[in-house]
């Protein structure tokens, strides 16, 4: 049953050398992502092929797992009391500072965990006044949610769309993965099984998966932790169509927003 299945996951999860037993619940999902993308979750390198973990009953297993603990978090998540006033605050320091506000550096700033190369910022009195307040993951979601009702509309503009502007798939075409290495990724993308079912589609929706079967599916963390991974071998759309049976055009859209954001969080 999904039960028993989620009761071995999260079993496995701790029995797992240098996992943390104080995590929250978005980092053992987090963590749990990475081992069903077959990933290290300590080190981020790929797991043995002759692992455990490679097994569909086990990715299956750890999806549910991951399901389970989402759901949770949503249901557990406690209401929190960060100022209006010291978000409209710090939404105007990043427009001063041309940083574009994202839920990274809103809880960065506001929880003290992030770096700022000014030190005007790291001693304005709003850095870190939220500070152990709160767990990062519900900050996360709560600055998620906010900007997504709060923030601008974003246009299919370049200005409003800066992940447009990274060339990746637009480079010389390169693959480095193996034979063997593409068909552990087509077994992890069908192991991830569908979201959305085919009633809830329009017609051009259920013309579009004829053609890619995951078209107008919603991207998961643990889908893109996949992509993510697969980025660094290759930039071929055509093959990374065929993997993840997704159109060239959502791929490209998705990696370059994976991309980007990596970028940023190295600023």
């Amino acid at each position: 049953t999904d039960l028993k299945l989620f009761s071995c996951a999260i079993d496995f999860l701790m029995h797992i050398p240098g996992i943390k037993y104080g995590m929250d619940l978005r980092e053992a999902v987090q963590t749990l992502e990475a081992l069903a993308s077959g990933c290290s979750p300590i080190t981020g390198e790929e797991i043995d092929k002759e692992s455990v973990l490679h097994e569909r009953d086990v990715i299956r297993a750890l999806q549910i797992a991951i399901d389970m603990l989402k759901k949770e978090a949503a249901e557990d998540s406690t209401v929190m009391a960060i100022a209006e006033e010291d978000i409209l605050t710090t939404l105007a320091i990043f427009e001063e500072e041309k940083f574009r506000p994202t839920p990274n550096r809103l809880m960065g700033f506001l929880a003290g965990t992030r770096k700022f190369k000014k030190e005007e910022l790291l001693a304005h009195a709003l850095y870190g006044k939220y500070e152990d307040r709160y767990p990062k993951g519900q900050m996360l979601d709560f600055f998620t949610q906010y900007l997504e009702e709060h923030g601008p509309r974003r246009s299919s503009s370049k200005k409003n769309a800066p992940h447009r502007e990274i060339n990746f798939f637009r480079e010389e075409r390169f693959n480095r993965l193996k034979e063997s290495a593409i068909n552990q990724l087509k077994e992890k993308i069908a192991a991830l099984g569908m979201v959305r079912p085919a009633d809830d589609l329009g017609e051009i929706e259920a013309q579009a998966r004829q053609k890619n079967p995951r078209a107008y599916e919603p991207w998961t963390d643990a889908e893109k932790e996949l992509l993510r991974k697969a980025m660094e071998y290759t930039n071929d759309l055509d093959l990374l169509s065929a993997c993840f049976l997704r159109g060239k055009s959502s791929l490209e859209s998705a990696g370059q927003r994976l991309l980007y954001t990596a970028q940023e969080e190295k600023e």
